[in-house]
């Protein structure tokens, strides 16, 4: 399933009763993409596949709350660093969209940073998934940014955050938030074959998931 060629709602069909439909859910951290994941994997039988899941695992950490803790805030002591591994373990999980899956329809849940990433990864998910991007609109990314204090998630800002002279750090966090969110969201609906408002899919069962993104192709 590649970008440049234009996937038919009759193709699509015919992948998922192949076991050869290959979806990418990418998105907003906190925007379901993990919900709207394992919907698919306990209703429709897809194989899961988690980045931030193998990452966890990969740093021998117990959960999502562990890996954020570690990865911290970018204004704290050594965040470079281990936002410079953390997006290497990314890049080389997110790769895995080429995995074989012994028949099985699969999809792959990428992390919030995923449009971050090098041309050489996101070509590669391109070129082996159907990329669906869950569009939380412009209209949510206040509540996003209120979430990532109230709930963090781990987030790797890049050029996207500074502080100015005599700002503290969380006036820094909430005046540098917007702009890579807004950011995001641009390239998100850049690199997508499919953008699906998530207003749309609320408790939407697996079938019904699917049937949306065939009425976007």
């Amino acid at each position: 399933m590649k970008k440049s060629v234009r996937l038919s709602p009759e193709e699509f069909d015919a992948h998922v009763q192949n076991g050869t439909c290959r979806l990418s859910f990418i998105g907003m951290s906190n925007g379901g993409k993990s919900y709207r994941a394992r919907v698919l994997r306990d209703q429709a039988g897809f194989l899961l596949y988690s980045v931030d899941e193998e990452i966890i695992k990969e740093l021998r950490f117990k959960d999502m709350d562990e890996l954020s803790a570690w990865l911290g805030y970018p204004s704290s002591a050594g965040y470079a660093e281990r936002e410079a591994t953390y997006l290497e373990l990314e890049g080389k999980f997110t790769k895995q969209a080429a995995m074989k899956t012994h028949g099985r329809n699969l999809v792959f849940d990428t992390t919030g940073s995923v449009a971050q990433l090098g041309a050489k990864v996101l070509e590669a998910l391109d070129e082996h998934t159907l990329i669906v991007h869950l569009d939380v609109g412009e209209d949510a990314l206040e509540t996003l940014m209120e979430l990532y204090f109230t709930e963090p998630k781990p987030v790797a800002w890049g050029e996207f955050f500074s502080m100015l002279p005599g700002e503290s750090e969380e006036s820094a966090l909430r005046r540098s938030y917007p702009t890579l969110l807004n950011e995001r969201l641009k390239r998100y609906r850049a690199l997508a074959h499919v953008n699906i408002e998530t207003r749309k899919l609320y408790d939407a069962s697996g079938a019904e998931t699917l049937s949306l993104i065939r009425e976007h192709l």
